[in-house]
């Protein structure tokens, strides 16, 4: 996404989860988890970067590829490691990640290490819609309405006293807005039980205790729209996946399921002992930009009431919902 908005959604967000987990104890739906990306390339600053006589930042000036803004944050620990500086630390980490021959064997050289929040998706939707019905100005947080337009939307707003609506409808922005740029972006998973059998490491790796998330893009083990992930999230370990715009098949294909299979003894899952628990599709709503905005259009007459469109995030959800709900309430207000 290209939309500028986002970084600062973004910290927004993560200011919010680190504060949520440091708060609600050992049984927060938020866990700080170790996260490795790897790469074959090394996509960020040399040292050329840092000798040249010029006031930008390494970051900023390396023609191989730039690292992104949000690896400056200081609370996420990252680091941008060669895969031998990412095993020597392993010794100390004790992360369930690949070997050090694992990796080099299959082409990835490089790998980015940092540590974010990781939201159990259910757990914490839950939480927050208890928070939303238990609040004293909550007058009710069900309609029990299908809407099949703004203006039904509108008109249900009137009845019920309210001065604003607030268009989250995602996917369904296509019908309730004929908005033809949002797209599903379908994505499928794999579940396992998070205590699962690993299997050993085939270079004779020593087995490790923790948990960590991992992410590929790049061949052979992924790539831009197959990427192969596994995240431990919950109670379960979460192994990706697809983002295929315009596909609406609603269940894994065998030979996704194939895929799937694959990626989860490639991160370590020992797949001749464990069994998914259960399989997912879903449709990210994907949009070139997202649309927050108020609605000026005048296609609606909308008797008053303002209409604030949020939608349109694609697989970003987790990551900025904080700033841009803080973005469509200023709107709301202003």
């Amino acid at each position: 996404c290209e939309d500028s908005r986002v970084d600062k959604w973004a910290a927004h967000t993560l200011d919010e989860l680190l504060s949520y987990q440091s708060t609600s104890g050992g049984d927060s739906p938020v866990e700080i988890v170790p996260v490795v990306v790897l790469k074959k390339h090394h996509h960020g600053p040399k040292l050329k970067n840092f000798i040249r006589n010029d006031e930008r930042l390494p970051n900023e000036v390396d023609d191989d590829g730039p690292l992104p803004a949000w690896t400056k944050d200081p609370r996420l620990d990252f680091q941008h490691l060669a895969v031998e500086m990412l095993a020597w630390q392993n010794a100390v980490h004790k992360l369930r990640i690949p070997s050090e021959a694992t990796l080099k064997g299959a082409g990835y050289m490089h790998a980015w290490l940092f540590r974010p929040p990781i939201v159990d998706a259910p757990r914490m939707l839950n939480s927050m819609m208890l928070e939303v019905d238990m609040h004293e100005n909550t007058v009710d947080v069900n309609t029990d309405t299908e809407y099949e337009s703004l203006e039904h939307m509108v008109e249900d707003a009137k009845s019920l006293g309210c001065d604003a609506v607030v268009n989250c409808s995602g996917l369904g922005a296509r019908d309730i807005c004929g908005d033809e740029e949002i797209v599903g972006g379908r994505g499928v998973l794999l579940h396992y039980d998070r205590m699962c059998p690993r299997r050993p490491d085939p270079h004779g790796a020593e087995p490790f205790p923790n948990d960590a998330a991992i992410m590929v893009e790049e061949p052979p083990w992924g790539n831009e729209i197959e990427t192969a992930y596994v995240i431990p999230r919950g109670d379960v370990l979460v192994v990706g996946g697809t983002y295929l715009e315009g596909d609406t098949e609603t269940n894994v294909r065998p030979e996704e399921r194939e895929r799937l299979t694959k990626n989860a003894w490639t991160m370590g899952i020992d797949t001749e002992k464990a069994e998914p628990v259960d399989s997912w599709v879903g449709f990210r709503p994907s949009r070139p930009m997202t649309r927050l905005e108020v609605d000026t259009s005048g296609a609606v007459g909308n008797q008053g009431i303002k209409i604030v469109h949020n939608y349109g995030h694609g697989g970003s959800g987790w990551t900025v919902f904080v700033g841009a709900a803080k973005e469509a309430a200023s709107l709301v207000v202003g």
